[in-house]
């Protein structure tokens, strides 16, 4: 075999002395060792590549049972350098994976060994270790058993849970330290430790009601499901609003948990006093609307049912109202002076006692003033009604949102009081008779009983007055002062109107 003398020429002289180049002599041969990506630039050396270290990006899964078994995707460059028959190529911690195998230069599989606690993931090939190594987490790989309960969709539902395959510690600190956590349904639940083997689980809120299973989670790594099931119901919360007429044929908005299970193919899926409503849509997990149908007064629980379940019976109630108005029949009419009137209520009843009045409240629309009203009895209001002129005024009844209909009542002139209530049958008493009502300071046509009396308008600062001279009567008693407006009508009586004739000088 010949032999290859090498030139020193100056090029040659610089690479030679560069750091990052090494020169061996192989008898007479100089080989130069360098990155493969030198590999071709120096002329005329016989060059050597030297592979380089694996690099790692990433793992998965990141944790795995103490047994082992495993396999972990590890994902990165260079692997195709790895020597398929080193056991140390890959290891967890300081453990050789139990097997591996190089998929692409870019991936790998290795097989998890047993292990415990966290370790880093190592892989090694003909350039070295990759200067990355993720860490591999071995935990317990825990079971739940309980037996199979009812939960509202709501959450809040405590679940006694029976710890397998490991210890949920000893005390509520080691508890602490294992970060062991839990999934209902794959939704994330708080677990509280209640000693080693049990521990109390929490439900939490779901969108559907679909049969849950438990699953422990410890630091990350979620144990099997468990065989037995949580049973999600739906529930409502609140309906707005809650009261409609008796007619039906309103909308209300259902609010609670678990609605995304509910078939809206099923006209039985949303219910009213057991009555199926007369159409509904389901806007999301926790919000249906629905338009109610006609039912008699009184309370009826919404109901909620999915395939699985149904909401409790004893949930919210939306409340029927009969249509309640003001009694504008007979004599009624309204004092022009204001003050406290009876109204006669129709159309339902305001309660048998004040205290079911105090639960459904009604006020009294005037105009566009709203009175308070007070209870006097199952169908009668004591409402404070202020000074009218007008010839008419409009009444309407409220009672929980639902407003009757209007009823128009007279408003009545009246005499609002008078300076002296009584005088002998001669009469020629002055008397100053305080009036109101439209037209009522150009009244006249006064009488005391059916007797005509002499009246003079008075000045006054407030309502009108006119000063009478009372007229001699008959016999002794009371009789009513009556006068007639401006415009023609005759006043109406109230009890400030009487006077009283005595038979006593």
């Amino acid at each position: 075999m010949g032999c290859f003398a090498m030139a020193k020429t100056p090029r040659a002289r610089r690479a030679t002395a560069a750091a990052a180049t090494a020169v061996a002599v192989i008898g007479s041969v100089a080989i130069t060792l360098v990155p493969p990506s030198a590999a071709y630039s120096a002329t005329g050396a016989v060059r050597a590549v030297v592979a380089a270290a694996p690099v790692v990006t990433g793992i998965s899964p990141s944790t795995g049972p103490l047994g082992g078994g495993t396999p972990v995707v590890v994902l990165g460059s260079g692997f195709s350098t790895l020597d398929p028959g080193d056991p140390r190529a890959v290891t967890f911690g300081d453990v050789p994976a139990e097997r591996f195998v190089v998929v692409t230069d870019t991936k790998l599989v290795a097989t998890t060994p047993a292990g415990a606690g966290t370790v880093p993931v190592k892989v090694t090939g003909s350039g070295g270790a990759a200067r990355t190594a993720p860490a591999f987490g071995f935990r317990m790989e825990l079971t739940a058993a309980f037996d199979g309960l009812a939960a509202r969709a709501t959450g809040g539902t405590e679940i006694p849970v029976e710890v397998g395959g490991g210890t949920a510690g000893a005390t509520a600190a080691a508890f602490a330290a294992l970060k062991i956590t839990a999934r209902v349904g794959g939704l994330p639940a708080k677990a509280t430790w209640v000693d080693p083997t049990h521990l109390r689980v929490t439900a939490p809120a779901t969108s559907r009601t679909t049969p849950a299973a438990v699953q422990l989670v410890h630091d990350g790594y979620a144990g099997p499901e468990s065989t037995s099931k949580v049973g999600y119901f739906p529930v409502v919360t609140a309906v707005t609003p809650g009261s409609i007429r008796v007619e039906g044929g309103e909308a209300i908005r259902i609010t609670g948990a678990g609605f995304l299970s509910v078939d809206e193919s099923d006209p039985e899926a949303v219910t009213v006093g057991g009555v199926a409503v007369t159409a509904f849509s389901v806007n999301s997990a926790t919000q249906i609307e629905a338009v109610l149908p006609p039912a008699a007064a009184g309370a009826a629980t919404v109901r909620v049912t999915t395939p699985d379940a149904a909401s409790p019976a004893e949930g919210p109630a939306v409340t029927y109202r009969g249509v309640l108005a003001v009694d504008g029949s007979g004599d009624q009419f309204l004092r022009a002076a204001g003050g406290a009137h009876v109204l006669t209520v129709t159309g339902g009843t305001l309660g048998a006692t004040a205290r079911e009045y105090a639960a459904m409240p009604v006020t009294v629309q005037l105009g566009a003033a709203r009175l308070m009203a007070a209870y006097v009895d199952p169908t009668h209001l004591r409402v404070p009604v202020p000074a009218l002129r007008t010839e008419t005024a409009e009444l309407r009844l409220v009672q929980d949102r639902i407003a009757g209909p209007a009823t128009t009542l007279p408003v009545g002139a009246v005499v609002t009081s008078l300076s002296a209530s009584s005088s002998p049958l001669a009469g020629g008493r002055t008397v100053q008779v305080r009036v109101a009502g439209l037209g009522a300071d150009e009244a006249s046509g006064f009488t005391f009983g059916a007797t005509p009396a002499t009246c003079e308008k008075g000045a006054a600062a407030t309502s009108p007055m006119f000063v009478c001279t009372v007229p001699a009567a008959a016999q002794a008693g009371p009789v009513p002062v009556r006068f007639t407006t401006g415009g023609g009508t005759a006043s109406r009586f109230t009890a400030a109107a009487t006077f009283t004739y005595t038979d006593i000088d």
